[in-house]
């Protein structure tokens, strides 16, 4: 756990870790309609990095709305 980005991120000025989770959840709005949805991708992006949850984002496909 010591490895994670999370907590390098936390030793930083509070105006970065602000920068931080302001990207985490920009990319959980994106990811907002994909398979993971906005809690998925925001908790990915905090724990990970707002760049692999990028990623993930841009890669997984979007959720399937059946027509009623």
């Amino acid at each position: 756990m010591a490895y994670l980005p999370l907590n390098f991120i936390l030793s930083f000025p509070l105006p970065v870790q602000i920068g931080y989770f302001v990207l985490s959840f920009l990319i959980a709005i994106a990811g907002y309609n994909r398979k993971m949805g906005f809690w998925g991708y925001l908790f990915c992006s905090i724990l990970f990095s707002p760049v692999i949850g990028l990623m993930m984002v841009l890669v997984s496909s979007k959720k399937h709305q059946d027509s009623v």
